[in-house]
């Protein structure tokens, strides 16, 4: 059982779109997430979310939970992912669950370089704590080279656990095309619209 779910959970990784091939496409409306009360508008700061997934319909596995995709096309993607793998999941970044569940998460990100996606991953900070708002998270910055069109991005992993599940999210945005400061704006303003 654990191995598909490490499976599973690399497949997820690897089936994110990268920041150039987000197709255009009419923006879901705002969305809320039940068990948690997080809010996941439908633009945040002038990015739509271009997005969302309920993986117990469409994969027929709820544990996986729901994600939301927010782009702008060709310069970064951000993807937020609830769910619970079907355990009560500890508030905060500081147990055992959410460091669990934040070293498998590192792993897929070296497992899909290993795969072909990513070249030249490293590391640029962390892992280390981070806090937005009332978000305490657990944090990893890579480089990397995608693979597919030789171009330079930055990718970022943070997880928390809220409310009996992780909140994880996972960003792409071009080293050349977006300011480190534009995504810290922006991961500050969307966080600060899910938790309001």
């Amino acid at each position: 059982m654990r191995n598909r779910l490490f499976a599973w959970l690399a497949f997820l990784v690897l089936s994110l779109a990268l920041p150039g091939s987000v197709a255009a496409q009419n923006p879901p409306s705002d969305q809320l997430h039940f068990a948690t009360g997080l809010s996941f508008p439908a633009e945040v700061a002038g990015v739509r979310m271009t997005r969302w997934n309920d993986y117990g319909k469409s994969a027929g596995r709820p544990d996986l939970g729901l994600s939301y995709q927010y782009a702008i096309p060709g310069r970064l993607l951000v993807s937020v992912y609830v769910y619970n793998l079907n355990r009560q999941v500890p508030s905060g970044a500081d147990n055992p669950v959410v460091a669990a569940q934040f070293e498998q998460a590192y792993g897929d990100i070296e497992k899909v370089a290993q795969s072909g996606r990513y070249s030249e991953l490293k590391k640029v900070s962390g892992p280390a704590a981070c806090s937005y708002g009332v978000l305490a998270l657990r944090c990893v910055t890579f480089s990397a080279i995608v693979a597919a069109d030789n171009r330079p991005v930055f990718t970022q992993l943070m997880l928390t656990g809220y409310r009996g599940h992780f909140v994880k999210l996972r960003l792409d945005w071009g080293r050349d095309s977006m300011a480190n400061a534009d995504v810290e704006r922006f991961v500050r303003r969307l966080i600060e619209a899910m938790v309001q």
